[in-house]
């Protein structure tokens, strides 16, 4: 801004930092079909989730009828069945919870408004879905990721692991280990920087994705209490006891696929020996047995939206083979991307323009983000951040790609504007022209330069202006001035004016970044009051 002797009080600054804020967050054009991919692969995880606990519930009810033949040797292993019943139900519990007590405070309703929302739309029922301001600070509230809510979802995490680490079969440990989520690493961005588990997952994402990450641990949760549940039934050994049904169990490594990618599952029979000799078929495939007795599913991802299938295993007994059915689901995601411009959706010459990429189910640092346009070039700042300059008026192109199942894929690209920053209004303090008393022309004692509804942080200065008199009497030449002070000359012809005399201000031109040129204003007239 140009120079200025009176500064603003701290209310004016609150309100000039209230509006920086509010524009802000208009700024942040996250794609809407983006967002409500976010909402599909939420519900699709809810209707997964339902299924697995359909298929657990199978398990738990297998130990009961094993515990009403032979409740003497059935019955310890039982008790630790019951045990990770209770505290996975509770960890479930605790994760919805917190789930939608962030929906409740992004949309401003009540926890019970939510559920029912919820449960009559699934999460289309969010309205602001690209809020990530409101869930970063539910989530994080320090700086480390050290207090607010994802710290203490992750010690309830730990928590449970640690009770499901010492409640199953020491042969089991080490496959425990492998599937519990990882808490505790250290995670790098892009940048190399390391990042603890809490800042990673809910440090500036929109509450519709915070959802599917929710959604996404319950599944893990699922997973442990089901593979819990199975380990300890399977150490009983189903041979010794008369059952009316065997499950088959699917293991997913994930259920949302980028289209290109593959889908990837073990499936493996619940209560049966690890070394069993098993084969399989598939949508009419014939799958053969790992070295740990797994069947190994690996099925393309083309066709875009839920998949289902089903398929049988056949295990080898002594009269002969038994078949058992089993079916799974998973997701295909089409390729895509969110670009959007931090400030608005336009780029300025000579200022840095914000962009933020991100692509579902890539991460950030496999994204190739380019710019194509007479002298544009993009830069990388940060996790998903990008800082594009240009230089020309017209239209630039900003593409995204990523490797994808070994090729590399093109996700999207977004045209922009280019335009040239519009030109800043000349003032003196709070006049523009009108009457006013000469006093307060001298206390100003120059111009100010501000930038009336433009979000970026430009900074400009008068360049040069010429300054008349109008007394009634013979005409005096024009005083030239240089800069946004008022010459000692200027201040003494002021002072000397009388009531009605006018000042005209004309040819002003101010400085900037993109250069010296006029003020939208270029002339002023003041009447002396």
């Amino acid at each position: 801004m140009g120079a200025t002797n009176c500064p603003e009080t701290p209310r004016q600054k609150m309100i000039s930092m209230m509006y920086l804020v509010y524009t802000a967050m208009l700024a942040l054009n996250v794609a809407a079909e983006i967002l409500n991919s976010f909402l599909v692969v939420g519900d699709s995880l809810e209707i997964t989730n339902n299924l697995l606990m359909t298929k657990t519930a199978s398990s738990y009810q297998m130990f009961e009828n094993a515990y009403k033949n032979d409740p003497d040797k059935v019955g310890p292993a039982r008790e630790k069945a019951l045990l990770v019943k209770k505290e996975s139900e509770a960890m479930i519990q605790y994760i919805d919870d917190v789930k939608y007590r962030m929906i409740a405070k992004v949309e401003g309703k009540t926890v019970a408004e939510v559920k029912a929302g919820v449960a009559k739309n699934g999460y289309s029922f969010i309205e602001k879905r690209d809020d990530y301001n409101t869930p970063t600070h539910f989530f994080i509230t320090d700086e480390q990721g050290n207090q607010g809510e994802a710290i203490k979802l992750r010690q309830k995490i730990e928590e449970y692991q640690d009770k499901m680490m010492k409640l199953c079969d020491t042969k089991f440990q080490e496959q425990l280990k492998k599937i519990q989520i990882d808490t505790k690493s250290k995670f790098k961005d892009p940048t190399g920087d390391e990042k603890n588990w809490q800042l990673y997952n809910f440090y500036h994402g929109v509450v519709v994705a915070d959802v599917v990450i929710l959604n996404k641990l319950k599944s893990q949760v699922e997973n442990m209490e089901y593979d819990m549940v199975n380990n300890l039934y399977s150490a009983i050994s189903a041979d010794d006891f008369k059952f009316d049904k065997v499950v088959a169990k699917v293991i997913p490594k994930e259920t949302y696929i980028m289209q290109g990618g593959s889908y990837e599952a073990d499936v493996i029979v619940a209560a049966y020996d690890s070394r069993s000799q098993l084969r399989g078929t598939v949508q009419g495939a014939t799958l053969n047995a790992t070295d740990s007795g797994t069947l190994h599913l690996k099925m393309g991802a083309g066709a875009l939206g839920p998949k289902r299938y089903k398929g049988t295993v056949f295990v080898k007994k002594e009269g002969g083979e038994m078949p058992y059915d089993f079916e799974g689901e998973y997701f295909v995601a089409a390729p895509s991307a969110t670009i959007s411009a931090t400030k608005m959706n336009v780029m300025y010459i000579a200022v840095d323009n914000p962009i933020a990429v991100g692509a579902p189910g890539v991460r950030s640092e496999d994204l190739n983000v380019t710019i194509a346009g007479p002298g544009a070039a993009i830069r990388k700042v940060g996790t998903g951040e990008y800082i594009a300059t240009v230089k020309t008026q017209g239209k630039v192109t900003v593409s995204v790609s990523a490797k994808v199942g070994g090729q590399v894929r093109n996700l999207g690209s977004q045209e922009y504007r280019v335009k040239q920053i519009p030109k800043p209004t000349v003032k003196v303090g709070s006049y523009q022209d009108g009457r006013v008393a000469k006093e307060s022309l001298t206390a100003q004692g120059g111009f100010r330069v501000v930038m009336e509804g433009f979000d970026f942080p430009v900074t400009y200065t008068v360049d040069s202006y010429k300054m008349e008199f109008g007394t009634g009497g013979d005409a005096q030449p024009a005083i030239e001035g240089r800069g946004s002070r008022f010459t000692p000359d200027m201040i003494a012809k002021i002072n000397k004016l009388r009531r009605g005399n006018k000042i005209y201000i004309s040819d002003i031109r101010v400085k900037g970044p993109d250069g010296i040129k006029a003020a939208s204003n270029p002339s002023m007239t003041f009447t002396i009051q």
